[in-house]
């Protein structure tokens, strides 16, 4: 009798203790994700901090934040040429983000990606002559709204390039395989560069606003994988 009811409460206790340990799993994944949520809260302070204080020369990172204004303000004005004016921007770590409500065909959003590097590359292409004319400001004007133009064209998620590829595979590609790789190549270049950045920064002593913006991509991709 005792072997009857011991074999009858076997699978109740079972299934309390997978539901005890998922309960517990997911209690710990609530946890990590309010860590990471708060150490993405805090990060870009850091940034911003890193960024002004952490050059030589105040001026490169004023400069710094100027490309990147002229940078988005390709964005934007793509978008009030195509009379799509309905957006937002927001300060991020890595720079500005413009949200808009209106939608864009693939065509508008390869195009709205690349307004903000084009723009970069203009600016750099004329203040390249000015340097020629003026020394100083100039020169180091030009070099970094090439780096921001460049940088920004890379395959990384968040990044224009990234952007562009991806409104061309959305169109294209209906297996949904090319969104994948370059979802794995853009995760592969957030590590790399992150721990590239690690190496400037034990070399040249310097990079460390670059480590902070790839460390925060790197947490935001772990977050969302816990979900």
């Amino acid at each position: 009798m005792t072997g009857v009811i011991f074999l009858f409460l076997s699978p109740y206790n079972v299934i309390t203790a997978e539901r005890n340990v998922a309960r517990v799993k997911r209690k710990n994944r609530r946890r990590v994700i309010s860590v990471l949520n708060s150490i993405l809260g805090i990060l870009p302070a850091f940034f911003w901090l890193v960024l002004i204080f952490g050059f030589d020369e105040i001026d490169v990172a004023i400069i710094t934040l100027i490309a990147a204004l002229l940078h988005e303000g390709g964005h934007i004005g793509y978008l009030i040429l195509r009379k799509k004016v309905s957006l937002s921007l927001r300060g991020v770590l890595s720079g500005f983000r413009i949200r808009s409500s209106a939608i864009l065909s693939y065509d508008d959003e390869r195009a709205f990606y690349f307004a903000g590097p084009l723009v970069n590359v203009a600016v750099f292409v004329f203040a390249s002559f000015l340097s020629y004319l003026f020394d100083g400001f100039w020169s180091v004007f030009a070099v970094v709204n090439l780096v921001s133009g460049l940088s920004n064209l890379l395959p990384i998620e968040g990044y224009d390039g990234y952007g562009i590829i991806r409104a061309i595979l959305e169109k294209s590609d209906n297996s949904g395989w090319g969104l994948k790789i370059l979802s794995l190549i853009s995760t592969s270049l957030i590590f790399f560069l992150c721990i590239f950045s690690l190496y400037l920064i034990n070399r040249l002593n310097g990079g460390y606003w670059i480590f902070f913006i790839f460390f925060f991509s790197m947490l935001k991709h772990l977050r969302e994988g816990l979900g």
